[in-house]
């Protein structure tokens, strides 16, 4: 039989929108089809990337595995502390200004660590070095991802945000390797969104925002009382279906009451209710954050997308939203994470770090108040990599263990000992609420998360990876 017939399909008439009962038409046709849909574990992934580090002293907890002390910065995430580890431990050296080759060859590109920072987090790859337009990385793991799961979610494989426009270059990396974690190939940085309203247009085109209380409530009556206004379209789908296809829609007319209250409480109709669309303009930058972390959990909620990276803040952001010692923070961040001010911008970066890892726990919390239709969260069935591609800002130890006093300046950014908290379960993939310390490449904890999605094709990520990072489950 030719006729293949989406799963998603649906019947419309009189403003209805129908499901169909299973039927052979929409069985897959290849093996590998077959294969796919029965793995299908409806995992989601979502990278969020900070800049410069953060000082360790207060993040960093003092002991291994669970019941750990929760350090001061990781405080405000007490009330989700059974759904997040930290990991420590973990490296980028393909960041490194010099770098050792799988085949023994030596690279050394000197300074530009916050280029290697952006460019590099997501791909573990060498950067070529260039102000020019011959810039050359990797595929990201996020596009990788996205490459294979896009069958779920065609329209949209994947988002990449940002808060932020504009950016520099570093040290003689031309500026694109700053304003991009995504990659879609080794020449090509994803398209960033800025703007959470445009974001939720791509994902809800045609999705009314201007209906009324009284229209909805009789929309969703209609759609429960129409189901005859379906007849015509299912008069001419019957012409089209095999013998045991057309016996199957013969017991969906005949049992269409009971369709009826599966359609009022079926895991989609349940779930996806995009709501309200953002505003265009008008909002502070915490705000925008806010924004997106709705967003990003309505997308999942509908499966619109699987796969999210968010860039919270650029290289040189400006956190005026904060203060610390009575002052507003106006300084540059860059400028602080070498510390030439002392004590004063430690307080100062720690504010920020403070920040930053609330926002984890808000994005944490956003997707753990949605429900699935199988009565999970989204937080049980996502994983959330927050972090950066540089070590503890200021500290003189890379190591995961070992001297955290702050040092004034100095090489203060490393690509080792990177700052990583990994949320969600991953439908049991990441059990949670451990201080796990490894000697692994990043790449490793990709490759883990990439499995937890179902990609297994993924045997290992990056120029240094070695396969999926142990002790996760």
């Amino acid at each position: 039989m030719s006729f293949r017939l989406s799963r998603r399909a649906f019947l419309g008439g009189a403003g209805a929108a129908i499901a169909l009962p299973y039927l052979e038409a929409m069985a897959p046709r290849t093996m590998r089809e077959r294969a796919r849909a029965a793995e299908d574990r409806g995992v989601r992934l979502v990278w969020m990337w900070v800049p410069h580090g953060i000082i360790r002293r207060h993040f960093t907890p003092s002991t291994e595995g669970t019941g750990y002390a929760l350090p001061s910065m990781l405080q405000p995430l007490e009330d989700v502390r059974d759904h997040f580890d930290v990991i420590s431990g973990l490296h980028n050296r393909p960041g490194q200004g010099r770098y050792t080759y799988p085949d023994g060859t030596v690279s050394d590109d000197g300074p530009g660590d916050h280029a290697r920072d952006t460019g590099t987090f997501l791909t573990c790859a060498r950067l070529r070095k260039t102000d020019g337009a011959d810039i050359r990385n990797g595929q990201s793991i996020d596009q990788l991802a996205a490459q294979h799961l896009r069958e779920f979610t065609p329209q949209i494989p994947n988002l990449s945000l940002s808060t932020f426009g504009g950016y520099g270059g570093d040290s003689g990396y031309a500026p694109i390797y700053q304003a991009n974690i995504s990659w879609v190939n080794a020449t090509t940085p994803a398209e960033r969104e800025r703007s959470p309203r445009a974001v939720f247009d791509r994902l809800f085109a045609g999705f009314d925002p201007g209906e009324s209380a009284l229209e909805r409530e009789r929309r969703l009556a209609l759609e429960r009382s129409v189901l005859d206004g379906a007849l015509d379209d299912i008069s001419r789908l019957r012409g089209r279906l095999g013998t045991r296809d057309n016996q199957k829609l013969d017991e969906y007319l005949e049992g269409i009451r009971a369709l009826e209250v599966r359609l009022e409480t079926s895991e989609g109709r349940a779930a996806c209710e995009p709501g309200t669309p953002p505003p265009d303009s008008g909002y502070d930058f915490p705000t925008h954050v806010q924004l997106f972390f709705d967003v990003m959990a309505l997308a999942f909620q509908c499966d619109r997308t699987r796969v999210v990276t968010l860039m919270l803040q650029k290289q040189g952001s400006v956190h005026d939203h904060l203060s610390v010692d009575g002052s507003t923070i106006t300084a540059n961040h860059h400028g602080m994470s070498h510390l030439e001010n002392g004590d004063s911008d430690i307080r100062r970066i720690e504010a920020i770090n403070h920040w930053q890892v609330r926002q984890f726990g808000n994005l944490l919390r956003r997707l753990q108040a949605s429900e699935e239709g199988d009565g999970s969260t989204l937080l049980d069935n996502t994983l959330v990599c927050f972090g950066g591609g540089l070590d503890g800002t200021g500290h003189s130890s890379g190591r995961a263990t070992g001297d955290l006093t702050p040092q004034r300046s100095g090489p203060v950014h490393r690509h080792t000992n990177l700052p990583i908290l990994l949320g969600g379960h991953g439908r049991g993939a990441v059990r949670g609420g451990r201080h796990l310390v490894v000697d692994a490449p990043l790449g490793d904890l990709y490759t883990s998360m990439a499995h937890a999605a179902g990609v297994t094709e993924v045997a290992r990520f990056g120029l240094d990876g070695t396969g999926p990072l142990s002790g996760l489950g």
